[in-house]
């Protein structure tokens, strides 16, 4: 079977194709989570049907984690339902086609891989360990059972053994391994000349009209979308923080290190057992006896509990559930807890969940709370609460003046707040504040932009809100010129530099063409001039840009100067003297070893998708 995979497959790098895939399964845990299918799907794939609502959630899934990793800096455009689509549809393609080979090789789940997967998955995690309760919470809130998180688990471990099975074919041929080092270990002599950007001969200003002809010539270039700027109020908490009453502050700080005690501790771990539905009573009853003798037995608690708990979140860890200061766990629970001595078992314990054999492991007592801990808790507590009501109730006074009066001017006045000056923003983009999409709709409103009125008291994330009035509105047209000239003169000046960069460079190609030598040009022209001798790829003593170049030129290229930008102060003239062929043997063994190491990943890196395309051109995959 292996061998049937490789010839459909031809590459030996598809271990990084099912890595990638897997993994972006592994990592989103509770968020990548299987649907039913609906009457119309997006897909259908070996007569499998992707739903509509399976790609709704993969799209939401991804403008999740766009949103976390690049915050405000998004483009909002990137977020919209047809730019994600495709990508998401791609994915669930891509992994429905993959579980059908794994079904197709008979590969099976282990039980245990996917418990400690669950265990795990920080998505379940409070305070940094696993939580039961928070668990199902989880999967409630995603319209998930345990059942149902369980089997989809199962596929993911499906598809990491297919990848460990995918693996057993990667290999590195010893022509490609010796191709690579070679190019690798190349070394070249390099030499460059540095010129500086004062060099050039720029210092010349620009001059008006230059500026005007190019301004009258591009004016294509300068076009903008109809802009707005507005005045803006926007009240949030922190302008109504102040500082607390004291003498509010000492009663209820009096009143908690009175009240406030840290309770004692207990550490429990237990065993559920739940009566299945297909379960006769006897059959649940025998259960309940059997572990019962096995705990009289002295048989291990944690280990009883891998094997019989019913409980999938603490039962591969040994049962265990953390601490509880009896009002954690149901009533019936804390009860028995509470007459247990340490390393004692209670008899069996009925709840709504099932049967309980609980374990006290350790405890700890009670402890004083700090004063200066709770101070700050009292204190913020405190100007959070006061600071929330003095802002809502500003907000239902700007909601009335916004709508009684013209302009923001009165408004700010009777809140003792000030008004604000946007930067011009369009309909699809803005800064600052103004890349929020809903104060852009609410400025090119009918409302605001036709009528002139204020906007409504807008809420955004974060417990502001805004109000807006028209300043000016900028039809859509071209730029004025004041407002492009640093643009021009940008452009003007950088043409000037490539023009005398292009003309120094001919100059200096001319020289060596003649039989001159780079030194000879440093000489005559006063500039800097440096050498690196037999330097590889990795060379660090020469700056980026000009290994890169001088990598980049053809091997017999040594009569001719290249023109990179070196930094923002200056050029680089780079000419590649002599190309020595690289050699294996030159090499010590971890650095070739390592080398292979590189070479592997980045032919997999270049070759990831072809597995995947394989199944697809073998594959009956319709998409609607």
């Amino acid at each position: 079977m292996l061998q049937s995979i490789r010839e459909g497959v031809r590459s030996p790098w598809v271990l990084v194709v099912i890595g990638l895939i897997v993994l972006s399964f592994v990592l989103t845990g509770a968020e990548s989570l299987t649907f039913g299918a609906s009457p119309s799907g997006a897909a259908t794939v070996n007569s499998e049907e992707i739903s509509e609502a399976q790609l709704q959630f993969a799209i939401e899934q991804q403008r999740r984690q766009l949103a976390e990793v690049y915050g405000d800096q998004l483009d909002p455009s990137l977020l919209d339902d047809e730019f994600l689509r495709p990508s998401a549809l791609n994915n669930l393609i891509d992994r429905a086609l993959l579980n059908d080979l794994s079904t197709l090789l008979g590969i099976e789940a282990s039980q245990s891989a996917v418990r400690r997967s669950i265990v795990n998955n920080a998505a379940f995690a409070l305070d940094g360990d696993f939580s039961p309760d928070y668990y199902r919470d989880v999967l409630r809130s995603n319209g998930l059972t345990p059942e149902q998180y369980l089997v989809e688990q199962s596929n993911i471990d499906q598809l990491i053994k297919l990848e460990s099975i995918i693996a057993s074919a990667d290999f590195t041929t010893q022509a490609e391994a010796k191709a690579a080092i070679d190019v690798i270990v190349e070394r070249r002599d390099i030499r460059f000349l540095v010129v500086p950007n004062d060099y050039l001969g720029l210092d010349a200003v620009v001059s008006d009209s230059e500026v005007a002809d190019y301004y009258a010539a591009n004016s294509e270039a300068f076009m903008q979308p109809e802009m707005l700027k507005v005045a803006f109020i926007e009240l949030t908490m922190e302008q109504f923080i102040e500082p607390v009453d004291e003498d509010e502050l000492a009663v209820q700080l009096s009143n908690a290190l009175a009240d406030f005690e840290t309770k004692a501790q207990s550490e429990v771990a237990h065993i559920l057992l739940t009566r299945a539905e297909d379960e006769t009573g006897a059959g649940y009853a025998a259960r309940v006896d059997d572990v019962a003798a096995r705990i009289a037995s002295g048989e291990n608690f944690a280990e009883i509990a891998s094997s019989a708990s019913d409980d999938i979140g603490s039962s591969s860890i040994g049962g265990d559930l953390g601490f509880t200061d009896g009002s954690v766990f149901p009533e019936e629970m804390e009860e028995a807890i509470a007459t247990l001595s340490i390393g004692g078992v209670s008899d069996p314990v009925v709840t709504d969940a099932g049967t309980h054999f609980i374990l006290v492991k350790s405890r700890s007592a009670a402890e004083q709370g700090s004063e200066d801990a709770l101070r700050r808790e009292i204190t913020e507590s405190l100007q959070t609460a006061q600071a929330q009501r003095d802002l809502l109730i500003a907000v239902d006074r700007l909601r009335d003046a916004v709508f009684t009066t013209q302009g923001l001017t009165e408004a700010a006045q009777e809140l003792g707040v000030t008004v604000s000056l946007s930067q011009p923003f369009s309909r699809n983009s803005g800064t600052e504040l103004f890349a929020e999409e809903t104060l852009r709709e609410a400025a090119f409103s009918d409302d605001v932009l036709l009528e002139g009125n204020n906007s409504d008291v807008i809420e955004l994330s974060g417990s502001r809100f805004v109000a807006l009035s028209l300043v000016e509105q900028m039809p859509a047209g071209v730029r004025p010129l004041a407002d492009v000239e640093d643009i021009i003169l940008s452009r003007l000046e950088a043409q000037a530099r490539e023009l005398a960069m292009a003309n120094l460079v001919s100059e200096v190609n001319e020289t060596l063409a003649q039989g001159g030598r780079l030194e000879d040009v440093s000489a005559d022209k006063g500039l800097e001039w440096r050498v690196e001798l037999a330097a590889t790829r990795q060379n660090a003593n020469l700056p980026a840009p000009v290994l890169r170049d001088a990598f980049g030129k053809p091997s017999n290229d040594t009569l001719t100067v290249s023109a990179i930008r070196l930094d923002e102060e200056s050029y680089a003239l780079v000419q590649l003297v002599r190309t020595q062929a690289g050699q294996e043997d030159s090499m010590v063994a971890f650095e070739r070893d390592a080398l292979l190491r590189e070479i592997s990943d980045v032919q997999g890196s270049l070759l990831r998708q072809e597995f995947v395309a394989d199944l697809k051109r073998r594959g009956d995959v319709v998409i609607r």
